[in-house]
């Protein structure tokens, strides 16, 4: 799929939400985070389901990845 300013905050309110649980013992309901992120329980209940799955569950990222994904990052924000 292809990211862009209309879908954007649905990519990081299922990231945040997934991380939320993922790194947190407590976390706000999915209903919470919908809410906040002006979508739809159920749409957001799908769209954690489809991050978890194009992730292959795999929430963990090796610090080399984060590196190359943090400088592939401030390369697009100086151009």
């Amino acid at each position: 799929f292809a990211i862009d300013s209309y879908n954007v905050h649905r990519l990081v309110i299922a990231g945040v939400t997934v991380a939320s649980k993922f790194f947190s013992d407590v976390f706000y309901t999915n209903s919470r985070y919908a809410k906040v992120g002006g979508l739809p329980q159920g749409e957001l209940n799908a769209l954690e389901l489809q991050f978890l799955l194009l992730n292959d569950f795999a929430l963990v990222i090796p610090p080399e990845e984060l590196a190359r994904y943090a400088a592939q990052l401030i390369s697009y924000g100086q151009s």
